[in-house]
């Protein structure tokens, strides 16, 4: 697949990612689908950080390890990411009289890399500007290498810059500047890129952030409360940044304990209402995940992965929490546990995931990770038609209102032990709504009849939910008509049998549908050992608890080798697997350096099970 790959390193507070941004957007807007990862320090200025941007005139999900050009802002990318290069790479810094270490010129002879300095400050001051300007004419060097017109950079900035007339003036002037400067520094040097693809240019560049936001919107979400918490900040900031368009409500509480009390205070009166946090947070919030499983109030709560234990790695990603989500909270309730693996999913699943709350009157969790939420999506437009609004067994006419008893609220002989559900304020029978062991009108009862009644009843829902959650899906490859080994991977409502099935949730999706297209794999078949054609394909799970495990046992009887893909150091997945079916999972590709899974890394990992002779089928 072709594929280049543009990473941007300088230190926090330098203005990395408003160059990246800036080049990831132009790209898109001339038809190529733009992937976009970004690895930071937990510093507010210094450390090193980068901005890496894969393009492609073909669907792409994922970050690669090697690159085309890099852009060192200072010093530390010239000493820690050259070795990152492709052979014929370009390399662009600032630092003035720069020497390079024996071994790294060893690299750059060895692989003829291109080194071009650019004297910024120089430039900057023979047009009077100031050094933040600089991103801009970098911008414009880029651009040019990539062969890309300033006029499209020219309507880029002009958008971001219009209402400033002086500060447009001289973007402008930087943006000319810049272009000289490539022809001046580095008159030949180009990397080009393929044919655009005039689909890409009316699609969204987003984040993972933005598109939940968007969908919690879409869903009816009326409030948002929360406590920066990163990878979950990006969230809070989009959704308030977009108040004054939605009438939302939004509240930046003292702590996560209170944001989760505001949100579920929220939901129990009727309002749709949002929280999301990361992993420290979440232990904060677990208490009122318990209140809200025995009161049956409906609740979504969003849970951003990243390392840990403690305050572990705050700024990078993991999937490790999966367990954490299933079992947190003390006693024994209902809950539904969902997980994105990118911007559609993000989207569509939060008006999923409260309907689920509502007519189950249960607890949801909604797993991303910092890779989903802050990579950058090439998106195709949204569907705002295929939503639906269901609230379950909410009780709203009058008439029926005056016909409830108290009694109906925790009914234990419920269908389902889903009760009748009424806001408070409304002209009905009341009822107590409270923590402790409750009987059918919520009156405290410690009885041992009433206490096992009642869990019986609640715990009915998780059966209800088993029937009604939807199968992983199943991604196989198909080979193109007249493109020799070239693979589009599908989904397929059909299972079929397989050398290799791949199991995985969560953001290694992306990665996996990559490494299969880039490695020409697919049901098709593929060359494994000898050049026996072998045939792969992936299970993905978006629906994690209650666990359907049906398709995945049908799936792996019949394949010779079930290996997981997860980005956790347990195979957590693989662990509910085995427990919930008896799988055999012993076979995983495994990350947990804080790293997502990389295209080309999980191809050499994927390649090594193609290779290994034939085993037996799993039992």
């Amino acid at each position: 697949m072709p594929r280049t790959s543009i990473k941007i390193t300088g230190a926090a507070g330098q203005g990395i990612d408003s160059i990246g941004e800036i080049v990831g957007k132009g790209l898109k807007r001339a038809g190529y689908c733009v992937f976009g990862y970004r690895e930071y320090m937990s510093l507010i200025k210094g450390g090193h950080s980068s901005y890496q941007l894969d393009v492609s005139d073909r669907v792409i999900r994922s970050s690669e390890t090697s690159i085309d050009i890099l852009v060192a802002l200072n010093h530390h990318g010239l000493e820690l990411n050259i070795p990152e290069l492709k052979r014929g790479g370009i390399i662009i810094h600032l630092t003035e009289g720069w020497k390079f270490p024996p071994e790294i010129q060893k690299i750059i002879d060895k692989r003829k890399l291109s080194i071009v300095y650019l004297p910024v400050e120089n430039i900057l001051a023979s047009l009077k500007a100031k050094p933040i300007l600089g991103n801009v004419l970098l911008t414009s060097v880029l651009f040019g290498i990539l062969g890309r017109d300033r006029a499209g950079l020219k309507e880029l900035v002009t958008e971001q810059f219009g209402h400033k007339k002086d500060l447009l003036e001289l973007n402008m002037r930087c943006i000319d500047e810049g272009y000289k400067s490539k022809e001046k520094f580095a008159p030949t040097l180009t990397i080009p890129l393929p044919e655009p693809n005039p689909v890409f240019r009316s699609h969204m560049l987003l984040t993972g952030s933005k598109a939940m936001g968007l969908g919690a919107i879409h869903a009816g979400v009326r409030l948002y409360a929360g406590y920066p918490m990163t990878p979950s900040s990006p969230l809070l900031t989009y959704i308030a940044d977009m108040q004054n368009e939605t009438g939302m409500v939004i509240k930046q509480a003292e702590d996560e304990i209170t944001a989760a009390q505001i949100v579920s205070g929220a939901m129990y009166m009727g309002t749709r209402a949002l929280t999301a946090t990361s992993g420290g947070g979440f232990d904060l919030m677990s208490e009122t995940l318990s209140l809200n499983g025995i009161i049956e109030n409906p609740a979504v709560f969003v849970l951003a992965q990243r390392p840990g234990p403690a305050t572990g790695l705050p700024t990078w990603t993991a999937q490790a929490d999966l367990l954490m989500a299933i079992n947190t909270a003390h006693g024994e309730f209902a809950r539904c546990v969902l997980s994105v693996s990118d911007a559609q999913d993000c989207f569509d699943l939060m008006p999923i995931a409260f309907n689920l709350a509502e007519v189950y009157q249960a607890v949801v969790i909604v797993l991303t990770d910092k890779h989903v939420a802050e990579a950058l999506f090439t998106q195709e437009p949204f569907s705002q038609g295929k939503a639906t609004l269901k609230r379950g067994k909410l009780v709203t006419d009058r008439k029926e209102l005056a016909k409830l008893k108290p009694g109906d609220r925790y009914d234990p002989k419920a269908k389902d032990g889903i009760s009748l559900r009424w806001l408070p304020g409304a002209q009905a029978a009341t009822y107590c709504a409270q923590g402790d062991e409750h009987n059918a009108d919520g009156t405290v009862d410690e009885t041992a009849f009433n206490a096992k009644a009642q869990l019986e009843k609640r715990m009915k829902k998780m059966k209800a939910l088993a029937k009604v959650m939807p199968q992983p899906e199943l991604w196989i490859g198909n080979r193109e008509q007249g493109t020799g080994n070239r693979v589009t991977v599908r989904l397929s409502k059909q299972d079929v049998s397989l050398d290799v099935l791949l199991v995985g949730w969560g953001s290694t999706k992306g990665a996996v549908l990559d490494a299969m297209e880039e490695m020409g794999k697919g049901s098709e078949g593929s060359k494994g050992r000898k050049g026996r054609e072998k045939r792969i394909g992936y299970l993905h799970f978006t629906y994690l608890w209650p666990l359907r495990t049906e398709r995945f046992a049908a799936l792996a009887k019949r394949a010779k080798e079930v290996v997981f893909v997860e980005g956790n150091y347990q195979g957590q997945l693989a662990m509910l697997l085995k427990q919930e079916c008896g799988a055999n999972t012993d076979a995983k590709i495994l990350k947990y350096d804080g790293r997502p899974f990389f295209v080309d890394e999980l191809s050499s990992d994927l390649q090594k099970y193609l290779n290994q002779k034939p085993g037996t089928k799993n039992q």
